[in-house]
């Protein structure tokens, strides 16, 4: 029996105010060096990576997660200067990323049996700006330019928002308030 699947990931996603901020910064590196994949995206902060979920599971995906979310509180975030991952990915640093480290583990938590995710790996809490189409003879240059730039942004996390992805696009599926 075959069963139909969708991807889907969840995320915090900045006040709109610091979403622009973001876009703005990316649209910048698209002028640069012609990276756009992170464009696809409002910005945003991974909780749990794209995942392939059965489809008749995704009701259990969302109420797992509103789980979390109804006994959440809202917690500042702030984003401070730049980091990298190799050179692949140019981010937003989180200044403290403790908080998203332990919302991002009560919702592992609260998915056991509905879906297998890599625990061993440990969450780095970013921003992405730049990523997989960022050319790897241009990233120096890049980061030359991104490393030392003074950034401050700061916004409320307010919600978890669950995308799912439809074929071409990631569509916003449920924005699950904090209590």
């Amino acid at each position: 029996m075959a069963f139909s699947k969708a991807l889907y990931f969840a995320a915090l996603v900045p006040s709109q105010a610091v979403k622009e901020e973001v876009r703005n910064l990316k649209l910048e590196i698209r002028e640069r060096v012609g990276a756009a994949h992170a464009l696809k995206l409002p910005a945003h902060i991974t909780l749990i990576p794209p995942v392939w979920i059965q489809n008749e599971k995704e009701p259990s995906l969302v109420d797992a997660i509103r789980g979390v979310t109804e006994k959440q509180l809202c917690f500042p975030v702030k984003l401070q200067g730049f980091g990298r991952f190799d050179q692949r990915v140019i981010f937003l640093n989180v200044v403290d990323p403790e908080p998203v480290k332990v919302l991002h583990h009560q919702i592992i938590e609260a998915l056991k049996g509905i879906l297998v995710l890599n625990e061993g790996k440990e969450l780095h809490p970013h921003m992405t700006l730049a990523t997989r189409d960022l050319p790897r003879e241009r990233f120096m240059e890049t980061w030359e330019i991104f490393k030392e730039r003074k950034t401050h942004l700061s916004f409320e996390a307010k919600a978890i928002t669950i995308f799912k992805h439809n074929g071409k696009t990631w569509d916003v599926l449920e924005e699950l308030n904090f209590r």
